[in-house]
Order: C-alpha cells, then sequence, then structure tokens
C-alpha cells in the first residue's frame, strides 16, 4: 500500500521546530550508540533540516554511522537513520546502500546508476520494505563487505531512501554519503 501523493505545503517555522525537537532526541541517541562502539557519525543540523524540509520529499534520511577504517575482505557496519515528519504514514519503504564517488552527481537517474562493481549492492529490509509512521524516527543497519583485491584508499559510500511500488515507478525519497578507508 503506497502513501498517497499529496501536494507538498511549506511548514510553518512552529512546525518545523516541534518536528526538530523530537527527532534531535533520536539523532543524540543514535550518535551515543555509534560513539560508544567508537564508529564514525554525522547526523544533519537543525539549520540543514529546516532546508531538507524545504526541498526534500519525506521521509528522509537525518544520520548515519558507520565503522571506520577498515581492512580489505573486512566489513563495515552502517547504519541509517530516517525520520517521516509528515502527517500520514509511509509504507514500502526501502534503503538501497552501494559504493562509488557519486555524492556530488546532482542527477538521481545517473546517481542511482552509477556505482563501483567491485563492491555488493544491498537493499532492506526485503520483502515489501518498511512503514514509517508520522512523527516516527527509525534505523536499517547493513553489512558492508570489502572486497579482498581492492586499493587501500578512501571510498564513498552512498545510500538511497526510496519508496517501492511492485507495479509501477517507485519513488525517489532522499540520499546519504559516507566515507571511509580501506588500510
Amino acid at each position: 500500500m503506497a502513501a498517497k501523493k499529496k501536494a507538498k505545503t511549506r511548514p510553518s517555522p512552529a512546525d518545523i521546530k516541534k518536528v526538530w525537537q523530537k527527532f534531535e532526541r533520536e539523532l543524540a541517541k543514535h550518535k551515543r550508540e555509534h560513539e560508544r562502539q567508537g564508529e564514525t557519525f554525522t547526523s544533519v543540523t537543525r539549520k540543514e533540516f529546516e532546508a531538507k524540509m524545504k526541498r526534500v520529499n519525506s521521509p528522509m534520511i537525518l544520520s548515519q554511522g558507520w565503522t571506520n577504517p577498515v581492512p580489505p575482505g573486512g566489513t563495515i557496519n552502517y547504519s541509517v537513520g530516517i525520520a517521516n515528519p509528515d502527517h500520514i504514514e509511509w509504507f514500502n519503504l526501502v534503503v538501497s546502500v552501494s559504493i562509488g564517488t557519486r555524492n556530488p552527481i546532482a542527477s538521481n537517474d545517473e546517481f542511482l546508476t552509477a556505482f563501483d562493481a567491485r563492491f555488493p549492492t544491498y537493499a532492506k529490509p526485503a520483502t515489501f520494505g518498511f512503514s514509517l509512521a508520522p512523527g516516527a524516527f527509525t534505523t536499517q543497519s547493513f553489512q558492508v563487505t570489502i572486497p579482498a583485491g581492492v586499493e587501500k584508499t578512501g571510498y564513498f559510500g552512498n545510500s538511497a531512501l526510496l519508496q517501492i511500488s511492485f507495479h509501477d515507478v517507485g519513488q525517489y525519497l532522499d540520499r546519504g554519503c559516507f566515507f571511509f578507508d580501506v588500510v
């Protein structure tokens, strides 16, 4: 069941403040979890959140955490924090993760297809994706395998939040980028 497409209305400053206060607590919790494990963590600031609210389809990616650095043949534990600031529930959501220098690519079509084929790609969760209630925050976690023969250098990881449609074109919602070293 897909969420109905609605006209995008600009939220008021009071609405943004209220939603931010709720998500700010979730981001702090996500950050503590990753820092406790010595992992890298990034999240949006309030200013970045306000900008996202004006330009990004909802739901949206607000935070990421990952192990870094990693040896060739090792595994990156990666998690992405996703929030739904809308007043409707969203269904059939998935996160796709791949490796490649795609962060600066403006075209979503190119962003979604250009990746480093030496690395596996991932999508979660199967079979129908996940649902996200109004005002909810959740995380999706991945174990990204680093091939044994890759060069010891830095790599971009990319995540895309999508709404799948089993019988029509799915919808791109948001994306994130993480950077890691293979040592």
